[in-house]
């Protein structure tokens, strides 16, 4: 999220370029698909997890998600499931990812957590 001005301005010169060139080809489609991408990425990631009583999700143009431990049914490198909604890791980095891991592995020892077998 520290570069997503510089997505921003690449999106509106990638626009304007195919603009410019006033056709249709592989390059404006692309242009399209990246603002897309980099329009819904603060929907997507999160800035902070906090755990106390429940999971809060401080997220970055939505409001904050809060998960009850109960809710949680699974966990694995990209995701944390809930029924109602879901917690998209794949951008943390490798560090985080295991500390989050820890804290989950330590919630389920407690029984706090019980993840539903697929």
């Amino acid at each position: 999220m520290i570069l997503y001005p510089v997505w921003l301005g690449l999106f509106g010169y990638f626009l304007y370029q195919a603009i410019l060139t006033r056709s249709y080809n592989p390059q404006g489609f692309l242009a399209v698909i990246f603002g897309i991408m980099t329009i819904s990425l603060p929907f997507r990631v999160f800035r902070e997890v906090r755990f106390g009583e429940n999971i809060t999700v401080k997220r970055y143009l939505l409001p904050d998600l809060v998960i009850e431990y109960k809710d949680v049914t699974s966990f694995d490198k990209m995701s944390l499931s809930t029924p109602r909604a879901g917690i998209s890791i794949y951008m943390l980095t490798p560090h985080s990812l295991d500390e989050f891991e820890g804290i989950i592995h330590s919630l389920m020892s407690t029984r706090k957590i019980k993840l539903k077998k697929k």
